[in-house]
């Protein structure tokens, strides 16, 4: 399935940053991490795959994408950490939301919810992070006026992040610090 790569990068990423969450992450932390990678991907990969064979076909592949895409992403953290400077807290991952919105238009509260994949604190800045396996082009996450949101699909990645970032609202007011929200496409990391 289309989303089982998916599957198998979040449940790896998770299980490699939940021993680090709520401390500050270091290079040893990465490293460690990067001598996991292959054990992990295995793991996720045999849970998702049960008997189905990894030593060929397009199962190899898969999962040497899967390696490779979890390997570019703590490549990029090692970055920011070495050249950066940057100050890394993990708070959440696969983190369950939720939130009541009362509109005039209805006598009874909506309920969104939605779990989201990490929320990081950066530099003093709480970031609410959703990974996407597949390309992300960053011209289809701006948006200039916000009356100009539309059900339509070109907007699914955009609404998503703003019901996330409604949804912490309230634990990021308790914490008195800016958020922003973004995407962290695995196709084209490089592009921010």
């Amino acid at each position: 399935a289309a989303n089982t790569l998916g599957i198998i990068i979040h449940g790896a990423l998770e299980e490699l940053y939940t021993p680090y969450l709520n401390q500050y992450l270091a290079v040893h932390h990465i490293e460690f991490m990067e001598t996991q990678i292959e054990t992990i991907i295995l793991k996720y990969f045999k849970k998702e795959y049960k008997e189905g064979e990894i030593n060929k076909g397009k199962n190899l592949l898969a999962f040497e994408v899967a390696k490779r895409n979890v390997y570019n992403f703590l490549q990029l953290e090692k970055k920011a950490l070495i050249e950066e400077n940057a100050a890394i807290k993990v708070l959440f991952l696969e983190q369950p939301l939720s939130c009541e919105i009362q509109l005039d238009s209805f006598d009874f509260p909506i309920k969104i919810a939605g779990k989201v994949d990490r929320i990081e604190e950066r530099n003093g800045v709480i970031r609410i992070i959703d990974y996407k396996t597949g390309k992300v082009d960053a011209h289809s996450l701006k948006l200039t006026d916000v009356l100009a949101l539309t059900p339509e699909v070109e907007y699914e990645k955009i609404i998503q992040l703003l019901c996330y970032a409604l949804m912490f609202e309230n634990h990021a007011l308790r914490l008195d610090r800016e958020i922003t929200a973004g995407i962290i496409s695995f196709k084209n990391m490089k592009s921010g």
